[in-house]
């Protein structure tokens, strides 16, 4: 079997009560040709300090920028770009710094690519974790594309992908038209829509930290006024994408009817 290089990409923002575990899940995989770097993006508490603790690993701090976005979304995207330029494997993982891999993660995923040669993007599936005692295995995650519908796919930490393919897409990725879209949806969409490359392989791989301080659950609750604008920069983005790839993407279509119209009505109302 080939053993390329994996590089394991490390977001954070003001996540130092979660690094330890975060990184500790990356030193300890079974699977040993790997790159950890982990990416500070200007945290105020002392995640630096703490993932800089660290030996064999890369560790980079941002400086926190200053503009007119709201939340820290586009942000987090514009790091992993960072930490991309900062990478040589072959294979990248992304990882969110208050979620963790088994120790068997980066094996499987490069057991998974080299059977699937053609695909350039993978998603595992998650364990959802509230605390040791209190996780469930997430399922219901399908491949489909033609009648394009809304995704339903894994978040950021169960990410996979080809650097070369990353390269590829890295210039849809950053836009910065959608400010509240995150990268995972990102990733899903392109891959799905555009690459008809969305496989999602059947093994839980990454527990997905529930931190109820985090800025989904916080700012983005279900159903509430950031949630629709969130939504409709989500409608929006697959409409730009197929949009902008007619000629290539014939066979697509996008039918903006009931979720799109109500998504569309409900936020001239409420923002």
């Amino acid at each position: 079997m080939e053993k390329p290089l994996v590089s394991i990409l490390i977001a954070s923002y003001n996540k130092e009560k979660y690094v330890k575990r975060c990184i500790k899940s990356c030193l300890n995989q079974t699977y040993k040709n790997i790159e950890v770097i982990f990416v500070d993006d200007g945290s105020t508490d002392k995640t630096f300090e703490t993932a800089k603790k660290f030996k064999n690993i890369k560790v980079f701090k941002r400086k926190k920028k200053k503009g007119k976005i709201k939340f820290n979304t586009f942000y987090q995207i514009d790091t992993y770009i960072y930490a991309y330029k900062k990478s040589k494997g072959k294979i990248l993982t992304l990882l969110d710094s208050d979620d963790f891999f088994k120790k068997n993660k980066i094996k499987n995923i490069v057991k998974s690519f080299n059977q699937n040669k053609k695909s350039n993007i993978l998603f595992d599936k998650p364990i959802v974790y509230f605390s040791k005692n209190n996780f469930y295995l997430s399922q219901n995650f399908k491949n489909r594309r033609k009648v394009v519908k809304w995704p339903k796919f894994p978040p950021t930490s169960c990410i996979s992908i080809r650097n070369n393919f990353f390269l590829k897409i890295s210039k849809e990725l950053k836009i910065r038209k959608f400010p509240l879209l995150t990268i995972d949806f990102r990733l899903a969409v392109i891959s799905n829509i555009l690459f008809n490359d969305f496989k999602v392989i059947n093994n839980h791989l990454t527990y997905y930290f529930q931190d109820k301080k985090g800025e989904s659950n916080i700012n983005f609750k279900k159903f509430g006024k950031n949630w629709w604008a969130r939504r409709l920069d989500a409608h929006k983005y697959m409409i730009y994408l197929i949009n902008k790839n007619k000629g290539k993407y014939q066979d697509l279509n996008y039918t903006n009817g009931l979720d799109y119209n109500i998504t569309r009505i409900l936020n001239k109302f409420i923002n």
